[in-house]
Order: structure tokens, then C-alpha cells, then sequence
């Protein structure tokens, strides 16, 4: 136990004054006459206890007086508040034990009633003080501690991208950073320290005060930073093992709604709730009203394209408490396999060439969707905001530009400065190759051709614009087929396949291969379908055809699959109850991975997607290939009647979607890890990579493909390799679209995540020293010690006046 004020304590030698007063006020015995000497002699021996009862309570009555009095001006303490707690809920239950005894005492030797009840009743005030204390130390709260006494902090710091926003002329982590360092100075001589940030696995105890200061100093921003709870999980295990009684974690964050993203398993709370010895201070040095405008997430049509297809990249522009005029440029870089390459130590960059801007009008608070396209020639150069001879230029340029096969970089930009830079610009990244190959497979008793002139239309096919290029085999041919060059196959009404060519196609799936499978009027019998294997590819179990009254037809419930993105915009106006369908396969017992896509207006699957080991398979329960009005069996539906775009959109979608399933990604999140196939016959086995940050490192490729896993930093990555010549690839990483969100966190949420009562909020230092000072010394131990003081002198002196009392 230690006192703020010990020398005080030496005012417990006046106690002494007391005694005198007793020996000197003491009552000398009255001499009296009675006829019967034995009466008298009783009378007296009773008055001689009772007297000598009152006097040694009165004595006890006016030592503790001035030694309560002693002790509250001394303020005791002890290093652990919760230890302190219990020390003064014991001393408590000791007086109380005194008081009650006494109360005992006083009835069982006949004292009055005053004071017998005097001492029961200062008894039970004891009790009640004392069960007061001991709920608040079980609650993990102290009323007394010692503010001098060291402890083990953890200063957790909120480094997301986020805390870059500049107010007053200071980023939120500038002015976390500061905030901290003078946390640290304010921290009791010998306590250990921690910093913690976002990073993944960050957090340490420092070897003395000036390293946790120069860990702060040099905190940057993280590109995939973890959830603050993630952080504050860690500090407690660091405290914990510590062996100093007091315990402290100071959180500091802008606390916005992004900062504080949980599981929702409430695992924080819990480990609060389990470590009450901790506490947990959450410093805001956000801003109240902060004031934005951010670009979102770019939905690009395609990572890799055919030649000839254009490009759409669509985002949103959002404005935070501020409206005004934005205007959203974007920038496409001409393709150049010279580059990027280092000069006079400096990496140099293809040109990046405007095609296309918009001027968007926003208020505060509203979200406004601005879309772009991207062909070989530029759409309309912003002539209100250049002149002439720059609006030429850049048409010039654009024009030579194209969409020439390879890798091509880019990024949209949101023109004017704002307190947040970095959610003003994203980067994305597209690929131009060759039409893509598609496989067709049918009998021999099957057309085709509307298939083929839906995936490449003559008119473009002849202009080397199609999407795709088809090739067309006999189903008998597919066992002896290679397919793995072909970026889907499409088997069109099928006859009964053999478990060898199910099995073939499954393989080709898993590798990344996207199968589509029409089925009709030649699927008899099912038997084949109903294989192990078969049913594996198909992702359900082929039954038996079902005959329709002419009233069901295609009836998508949502046009959120990539295969309706094409009938999205007609969503409510596409006229299915025209093309009905008569007769359609049941494919009962769907697998886990297997949803359906397109259901028909009983529920039944008429299009279902399969997705197996990389790739993926679409299956159509109708066909597709039957002419209008088939000869050889009953019309299955009219799908292909007038008017059939419905049915144009849909099969081109389904194919898309299918080329596409194993397709490559060039557009990731930070943090994501960049995989890159790389055939050793196409490309090198060795790259130089240049990241965002302009240090070109080395890169090899294994097993046929390249990892790049240190993908933190948004920006253009790019890969410059020799194969035949100098060739380059790349790929663009973004930051996630809420990780600039703004919004401010409400209290009541930080309730949920953290406890109610199991942390202390502040925004100022004023508010932080009032927190802290709060906890460490606790709810002032004096007040207390002067009710309890009071309650003794207001004792004495009821039966001091009673004692003493003269009598005529």
C-alpha cells in the first residue's frame, strides 16, 4: 500500500488528545446513603459497567474520528485499482463487524436504546458501503489506484488508406501520430509500451520509450489494412501477458464505419468482457463533417476481349458534405512493347492518351453513374476544355491508338483537389486477343448455322470484327477431338454420349473450359445422361421430357448472372409470353454446385449453371437449333419465331459467359494475389516487374503461370519480358470501394462491437487527461472517507451530549 501524502499520517499522534480529555472529564462516583447495603453495593457495580461501556465507546468514537480524519487527508492508494477496491471494501466490512458488535454489546448490558441503535445503525451504513464497494470491484471498477504507478500500454493506430484525409492541414494519421507521441509522454515512468497498426502481424512491445516514438514516426498508410477489431484483439493478448496490475490500450481512429468492420460473433466484446483489468481508451481524431468527392469501383465488360468488341467501363461519382461540378476524364496508354523501361535511373511509361470526359453535376450526399466506351477510334475529346489545337492532338493520337492485340493500361480520373487524393483515380487494365474459338458439336441431323451466325454474324465475321470463330464438327468426331485450344464447346440438341467423352469434357471444365449443353429432341434415351460422369457435367439428373399446354415460357426472376446482362436494360419489357415452349427436359436432383439461371414460368430449370474445378457448364433444357417448324419431330418451342432477339441475346450471353469463365483476371483489389497463366511456347520464363512504386524487381514463372502476391500498392503493375522480341503484360490493382467511405461511426454501434462500459471515448487531449485520470486514481477515495467521518462525529457527539449531561 502506498500514500499520496504520508507525512499527513502524523496527525494520527493527536489521538493522544482524546485520553486526556477521558482522564480529565472522567466522573467521580456520588457518595449516597441507602437503608439496605446490599442494594447498594449492586446498584453501584452496574452503574460502574455501564459507565465504564460508555466511556470506552466514546473513547473508540473520538480515536477513530481523528484517525479517519488522518487517513483521508493522506489519500491511500495501491497500484492495482480493481486490488484497491477490495482493500477498501474490507476495511469497510471490519467497522462494520466493530459497529455491529458494539450495537450487540449495548442491548445485551442494557445500554439505551439510542445507543444500541445508533451503533446498529451505523452498522448497517458500513454494510452498505461496503457491499457498494465490492459490486464495483467485481465490475472491474476501482474507486481508488495510483496515477504514478507504471503499466503496460498498447497504442493501437488506425493505418488505413482512409486516415489520409487532410484537415486543418494535417492528415488523420499526422495527427494520430501526433496525439500518440504525446500519450507516451504522459505515460507513469516505467511503463512498457506496444504499437499496433493496421498492418497483418504488426504490434510489438518496444525496448524503451524512445523506439514505441520512433515506431509512430515512421507509420505508413496500409494498402489492405485489417479490421480495427482485428488490432484491438491483439493488443489485449500483448497486455495480458504482462505483469504490471494496470493495463491500458488507447485506439486511435477516425472512427468511421469502415475503420470498425466486425464479424459480428461479438469475439471482441467477449475478450473485454473476460480481461475487465484492461482499459480501453477510443481516441476519434476524425472529422465531424468531412467533405468528399470520390470515384467508385470501375465494372469494366471484360478483363480479356476479342478484337474488334468495345470496351465499357462504368463507375459512380459520389459526393460527401459538398456538391458542386466534377468533371471524369479517362486515360488510356498507347500500346508500346518497348516500354516501360529504366533511363538515367527513371522508369519510363507509354503515353497515356484522353479519350473520353464527363461533367458530372452532383449535391451533397448524392451518387451520380457515369459510363464509357472504349473502340479504336476516340469518342468526343473534350473541346469545351481545350483548344483547338489540343482537341486535334488528342484525336490524332487516340485514332493511332486502336485496340490492338495485347495488355492495355489505363485509368479514370476525377479532375479538382479534395481532402482525400487517393479515391480521385482508378486504374484498370484489358486484354485484346483473337476472336475467341468456340467448339460446336452436333449430330449429323442438326443445323448449326443459327448458332454460328449468332456467335459471328456474317457481315462482321467477314470484316474480321466477330467475337468469335466457330468451328463446326460431327459429334462423332468429339472422342478423337482436342478441344483444349478452344475457349468453349457448345454441343448442340446431343445424341447419347459415351462415359469416355463425358469424362473428357468434365476434365476440360475443370481445366478452365466452359461447356454449353442444348438439349432437345435426340437426348433419347437418357440413360447416357443419367451416368455418374454425365451428371456430374450437367450438375443434375436428366428424367424425362415434359409436354406443355403452350402456356410456359422463359421467366427469369432476376437479371443479376452475367448471362442476362445483356437483356438487364429490357428487363421489364422483354416479351417471354411470345416464344413458348411445348416440350423441355427435366434435370431433377441439382448438385451443391449447380443453380439455375433461367427457370420457366412452373419453376422448372430451363437454363442451369454448373460450375466445375475452374470453369464452368451452362445447360438449356430446350433447343436452340430447331428451325420454326421441324419436320422430323414436334416443334419444341418458338423460341425461333419472328421477332427472336430474346433468344439472340440470351445464346450469345450464355457463350460469353462461358469464354469467359476461365478467363484471366487483370483488374484486382490490393492485397489480392495476381495470377497470370504462362505458356512456356507464347511466353518467357522471365520478367522485370515495375510496380506503382517504380522498383523494377524480377520475376519468374512456375509450374505455367506467374504469381505476384505483393499487390498492396493501387496502381498500373506491369511485366516486361523477352520472348522473340520484347513483349509485355500487366495487370491493375485498386483499393476497395468502401475503403474511402467516410461515414461516421455511431456510438451505439461501438456499444455493440466493444461493450457498453467497457471503454472510454475521447476527442481531446482535455477529454483523454479526464478518461485516464478517472480510471488510474478512480472516483476520489476522499469523499467516502469524509461521510464516514461525519457519521463518527455526529456519533460523538449524541453521546458525548448524553454522557456528560448535567442532572439537578
Amino acid at each position: 500500500m502506498a500514500f499520496v501524502n504520508i507525512s499527513l499520517l502524523l496527525g494520527g499522534i493527536f489521538i493522544a488528545i482524546p485520553v486526556v480529555l477521558h482522564l480529565m472529564m472522567r466522573q467521580r462516583p456520588k457518595q449516597q446513603t441507602f437503608p439496605a447495603l446490599r442494594f447498594i453495593r449492586e446498584r453501584k457495580l452496574a452503574n460502574q459497567r455501564r459507565l465504564q461501556l460508555r466511556h470506552w465507546l466514546l473513547l473508540a468514537l473520538r480515536c477513530g474520528i481523528v484517525g479517519l480524519f488522518a487517513v483521508a487527508l493522506a489519500r491511500p492508494s495501491v497500484a492495482s485499482g480493481v486490488l484497491s477496491s477490495w482493500l477498501a471494501a474490507g476495511l469497510l466490512a471490519v467497522l462494520c463487524v466493530v459497529a455491529a458488535v458494539a450495537a450487540v454489546l449495548a442491548m445485551t448490558r442494557g445500554a439505551s436504546r439510542v445507543l444500541s441503535g445508533g451503533f446498529a445503525g451505523l452498522a448497517a451504513v458500513l454494510l452498505i458501503a461496503t457491499l457498494f464497494l465490492a459490486i464495483r470491484a467485481a465490475g472491474g471498477k476501482s474507486p481508488i489506484g495510483d496515477q504514478e504507478a507504471p503499466v503496460a500500454a498498447a497504442i493501437v493506430i488506425d493505418t488505413s488508406p482512409r486516415m489520409q484525409y487532410r484537415h486543418e492541414n494535417k492528415t488523420r494519421l499526422e495527427a494520430a501520430q501526433e496525439l500518440a507521441q504525446w500519450l507516451i509522454r504522459q505515460l507513469p515512468a516505467g511503463s512498457e509500451l506496444a504499437v499496433i497498426d493496421s498492418h497483418a502481424g504488426s504490434g510489438a512491445f518496444a525496448a524503451d520509450r524512445s523506439a514505441a516514438e520512433k515506431a509512430i514516426e515512421r507509420l505508413r498508410t496500409a494498402g489492405t489494412p485489417r479490421p480495427l477489431p482485428e488490432s484491438i484483439e491483439a493488443a489485449i493478448q500483448l497486455t495480458k501477458q504482462k505483469s504490471q496490475m494496470r493495463k491500458e490500450i488507447y485506439v486511435l481512429s477516425d472512427a468511421t464505419v469502415g475503420a470498425w468492420k466486425a464479424d459480428g460473433s461479438g469475439k471482441l466484446k467477449g475478450l473485454l468482457a473476460a480481461n475487465p483489468q484492461i482499459v480501453t481508451y477510443v481516441i476519434d481524431v476524425g472529422v465531424e463533417k468531412p467533405r468528399n468527392f470520390s470515384l467508385g469501383e470501375l465494372t469494366l465488360s471484360g478483363d480479356v476481349l476479342p478484337t474488334g468488341t468495345e470496351l465499357t467501363i462504368d463507375t459512380q461519382v459520389s459526393a460527401s458534405g459538398i456538391g458542386g461540378d466534377r468533371t471524369v476524364e479517362l486515360w488510356v496508354e498507347q500500346l508500346d512493347p518497348t516500354l516501360p523501361i529504366i533511363r538515367d535511373g527513371k522508369p519510363m511509361l507509354p503515353k497515356a492518351v484522353l479519350r473520353e470526359s464527363r461533367t458530372v453535376p452532383l449535391q451533397p450526399g448524392s451518387r451520380e453513374s457515369v459510363h464509357f466506351s472504349i473502340s479504336g477510334t476516340i469518342a468526343d475529346p473534350p473541346s469545351r476544355l481545350m483548344t483547338s489545337a489540343l482537341a486535334d492532338s488528342a484525336r490524332n493520337e487516340a485514332a493511332r491508338l486502336g485496340l490492338q492485340t495485347g495488355v492495355h493500361q489505363g485509368y479514370v480520373r476525377l479532375l479538382g483537389q479534395d481532402a482525400l487524393p487517393l479515391d480521385d483515380i482508378r486504374y484498370f487494365a484489358f486484354e485484346i486477343q483473337p476472336a475467341w474459338p468456340v467448339l460446336i458439336v452436333a449430330p449429323h441431323n442438326v443445323v448449326t448455322t443459327y448458332l454460328s451466325n449468332i456467335l459471328a454474324p456474317p457481315v462482321l465475321r467477314d470484316d474480321g470484327q466477330a467475337s468469335f470463330r466457330c468451328d463446326v464438327i460431327d459429334q462423332a468426331r468429339l472422342v478423337t477431338q482436342d478441344i483444349g485450344d478452344y475457349a468453349a464447346v457448345a454441343l448442340l440438341d446431343p445424341a447419347p454420349l459415351t462415359a469416355d467423352v463425358w469424362r473428357k469434357l468434365a476434365d476440360y471444365c475443370e481445366g478452365g473450359g466452359g461447356v454449353a449443353v442444348f438439349l432437345g429432341n435426340n437426348a433419347e434415351p437418357p440413360a447416357s445422361f443419367q451416368d455418374p460422369v454425365a451428371i456430374e457435367v450437367l450438375g443434375g439428373k436428366l428424367t424425362r421430357i415434359a409436354r406443355t399446354g403452350g402456356d410456359i415460357y422463359l421467366a427469369p426472376q432476376s437479371y443479376d448472372h452475367p448471362v442476362l446482362a445483356g437483356l438487364r436494360q429490357y428487363a421489364t419489357s422483354v416479351p417471354w409470353d411470345l416464344f413458348p415452349v411445348f416440350y423441355h427436359w427435366n434435370l431433377d436432383d441439382l448438385a451443391s454446385t449447380a443453380r439455375i439461371v433461367v427457370p420457366y414460368g412452373d419453376g422448372k430449370p430451363a437454363v442451369v449453371e454448373n460450375r466445375l474445378g475452374r470453369g464452368s457448364v451452362l445447360v438449356m433444357t430446350t433447343p436452340i437449333s430447331d428451325p420454326p417448324r421441324a419436320k422430323d419431330h414436334p416443334t419444341w418451342n418458338e423460341l425461333a419465331g419472328e421477332d427472336a432477339w430474346p433468344r439472340f441475346v440470351l445464346v450469345y450471353e450464355m457463350m460469353r459467359s462461358l469464354v469467359k469463365s476461365g478467363q484471366t483476371r487483370l483488374n484486382l483489389l490490393a492485397g489480392e494475389t495476381a495470377v497470370l497463366p504462362n505458356d512456356p511456347a507464347e511466353y518467357p520464363d522471365r520478367y522485370q516487374l515495375f510496380t506503382p512504386l517504380d522498383q523494377p524487381q524480377d520475376v519468374l514463372a512456375s509450374g505455367g503461370r506467374v504469381t505476384i502476391r505483393f499487390t498492396e500498392q493501387p496502381g498500373a503493375y506491369r511485366l516486361r519480358g523477352q520472348k522473340n522480341g520484347p513483349l509485355v503484360r500487366g495487370f491493375a490493382v485498386n483499393l476497395a470501394g468502401d475503403t474511402s467511405d467516410l461515414t461516421r461511426l455511431p456510438r451505439e454501434r461501438l456499444d455493440e462491437i466493444l461493450g457498453r462500459g467497457r471503454y472510454q471515448l475521447a476527442r481531446s487531449k482535455d477529454e483523454i487527461n479526464r478518461a485516464v485520470g478517472t480510471d488510474r486514481i478512480g472516483s476520489e477515495f476522499y469523499p467516502l472517507l469524509v461521510t464516514l467521518l461525519a457519521c463518527l462525529l455526529g456519533m460523538e457527539h449524541i453521546l458525548a451530549n448524553r454522557f456528560y449531561r448535567r442532572t439537578d
